[in-house]
């Protein structure tokens, strides 16, 4: 009775360890059929988990767990803000790389009182020399909702299915350089799988569960803003000894998180068939969220009060991945995206150069949550990182089956099982409670 009771408390725990991985939260029902298409969107169901996507138009992913409708997940992608790195790595809006935030934080502290003769003719000569090439940069901010986005697929695989959104047309000439650069390449499991993005490096890898949707985020040939001003900085250095660096920039994929009501679901939608924006923000009702094991509140707007972005503590291990979790009560499976703390960065064959930091950044926006997962400069490579959405429960085990009780247990079965092969050896008598 002791080993049965045994066995049962540790299939218990491991179920829900399982549980709380989000495996077996993809047992599906027809996963062999197209997923239906309800006007402009897409939809994934299965016994635990449904979800929404547009054939197109923008990247927006909305889902809820099946059997409970009174909360809907909503994670949109932004999208891409070149900003300047000085002493933190991390994204801040103050320091978006755009042409009136590169003159006040490097020109007027960093170029201008080291160059000779204040007011003479060097200053006036590199001042003009620098205001030109400021007109020719690229806003700091490429909107994604303002490109025009392809989907392909979604197609059935192996484990499930996959579609890309490709960024193909991008009404701002500026960012011509984007179009067709830019994927979320997406997957959708049906089974728990294990992958290896570079068999070279084995150590990377991910296990991605049943009823996940894995995105692998692409961004090719980006024509950054600091490399324009790269030649200046040399006829700086050569002709007045003024160093400054054109690798202290990076790149942040904003992606707002919010939770929003099914009656208010219309409003999501819209954002995309109508083209109308923040509808999901209006609806938001999203109280926090867990990073890691700290609760965040996400009610008060934090950006109107214009506060500082908060860093997110990453851990720079392949095999810690940064779960971000809709804060709910209860013991409904609530929505979480997640990332690793490396990207890869890629040549033009597709193989793999290095590996760089991932750090993040957030701040509250009333109801919702503003996140910048942020790449440092990556130069002429091709940059692949890959967050993930899906759903998370961890059942809490019962106090009457604690780890300590296990162990306990664990130690007395073994200590039964030896005096029994004892007895049977010896024929005699033993006490099995001290033996």
């Amino acid at each position: 009775m002791l080993a049965l009771f045994l066995t049962v408390s540790i299939a218990s725990m491991m179920a829900s360890a399982v549980y709380a991985d989000g495996e077996g939260l993809g047992e599906a029902k027809g996963w062999n059929k197209k997923p239906p298409k309800e006007g402009n969107w897409y939809k994934f169901e299965t016994s635990q988990i449904t979800l929404l996507f547009p054939s197109g138009k923008k990247p927006m992913f909305i889902w809820w767990y099946t059997n409970d409708t009174s909360t809907v997940y909503v994670v949109k992608f932004q999208g891409l803000i070149e900003y300047l790195i000085f002493d933190n790595p991390y994204y801040l809006r103050k320091y978006r790389a755009d042409s009136f935030t590169v003159n006040e934080t490097i020109w007027k502290p960093r170029v201008e009182p080291k160059l000779p003769h204040p007011h003479g003719k060097g200053e006036t000569e590199a001042g003009a020399k620098f205001m030109k090439l400021l007109s020719d940069l690229h806003p700091a901010f490429m909107p994604f909702s303002a490109c025009q986005w392809t989907l392909e697929g979604p197609e059935p695989t192996t484990y499930g299915w996959a579609f890309n959104f490709t960024l193909t047309k991008v009404p701002m000439h500026k960012f011509g350089f984007a179009e067709n650069n830019i994927q979320i390449r997406c997957r959708f499991y049906n089974i728990s799988t294990t992958e290896v993005p570079d068999e070279n490096s084995p150590d990377y890898n991910y296990t991605v569960a049943a009823g996940q949707l894995k995105f692998d985020f692409v961004v090719g040939n980006w024509e950054w803003n600091m490399d324009k001003l790269r030649s200046f900085f040399d006829w700086l250095r050569e002709t007045y000894g003024v160093n400054v660096s054109t690798n202290e920039s990076g790149l942040a994929l904003w992606i707002n998180m919010a939770s929003i009501k099914m009656e208010d679901i219309d409003y999501a939608k819209n954002e995309v068939e109508s083209q109308f924006e923040n509808q999901v923000e209006a609806k938001a009702q999203t109280k926090g969220v867990m990073i890691g094991d700290e609760y965040y509140p996400v009610e008060k707007n934090e950006t109107a009060a214009n506060q500082d972005e908060k860093p997110i503590q990453l851990r720079e291990h392949f095999r810690e991945h940064v779960r971000i979790r809709f804060a709910c009560e209860g013991k409904t499976p609530a929505g979480f995206l997640e990332f690793v703390p490396w990207a890869r960065l890629l040549d033009e064959s597709g193989d793999t150069i290095d590996y760089v930091n991932v750090t993040a950044s957030y701040i509250a926006a009333g109801g919702h949550l503003r996140l910048f997962i942020c790449y440092p400069y990556f130069g002429d490579y091709t940059l692949e990182h890959d967050p993930t959405i899906g759903l998370t429960a961890a059942p809490h085990i019962p106090t009457l089956v604690t780890p300590e009780l296990v162990g306990t247990l664990l130690a007395a079965t073994v200590a039964t099982t030896l005096a029994l092969a004892i007895y049977k050896k010896r024929k005699g008598t033993v006490n099995i409670v001290s033996p």
